[in-house]
């Protein structure tokens, strides 16, 4: 074998070599999905000062000592129990980081079931589409993009989540996701 034949072999295998790590971390998706098992019995909504609770007695939720909207409630445990994420837009929590992202003033919700403290979700805001929001879950040092917009959905008055009467009850039975933010705005 010659030289020559000898530097091309090595040059094909190490382009082999790098072919198939790229193919292996490119199977691998930025995309992250935090959930949890427990479903929350008890959110804490924390917004500019103010201070929402949502609380489950027996199977009704409650908001400001009135009886809340199921659906709605249910709708917001489940977006505080699943966040779904795009990927990591940083990996510092230095105070210019978490003001680029808005969370130097964030959306604070957190949670419990049966007493247990489950996790704190900080929202920032919204991404330039306005269809995402960037959170950190827990104490991560990590700030993610998040699927959905998080922020919009957590930000209402206790008024907007609070049962009305049967009329307008008739309107919030066909609550769905896609009309959470029809809802809550």
């Amino acid at each position: 074998m010659t030289k020559r034949r000898t530097i091309l072999v090595c040059i094909a295998g190490a382009l082999a070599a790098i072919f198939v790590v790229q193919i292996f971390l490119g199977m691998r998706s930025p995309q992250k999905t935090f959930k949890i098992k427990e479903k929350a019995d008890f959110i804490s909504i924390e917004n500019s000062g103010e201070t929402i609770l949502l609380e489950k007695k027996g199977d009704e939720w409650f908001c400001a000592s009135k009886k809340a909207d199921a659906k709605k409630a249910e709708y917001l445990v489940g977006k505080f129990c699943e966040v779904q994420t795009l990927g990591i837009v940083a990996r510092s929590v230095d105070d210019a980081t978490l003001a680029r992202y808005g969370l130097d003033a964030p959306i604070v919700v957190r949670g419990r079931a049966k007493e247990k403290d489950l996790r704190a979700i900080f929202i920032g805001k919204e991404s330039a589409s306005g269809s995402q929001a960037y959170v950190r879950i827990g104490g991560k040092k990590e700030i993610f993009l998040a699927q959905g917009n998080l922020r919009r959905d957590f930000t209402f008055l206790p008024d907007d989540i609070v049962e009305k009467d049967s009329a307008e009850n008739a309107e919030s039975e066909n609550f769905t996701e896609n009309s959470a933010t029809e809802i809550f705005e």
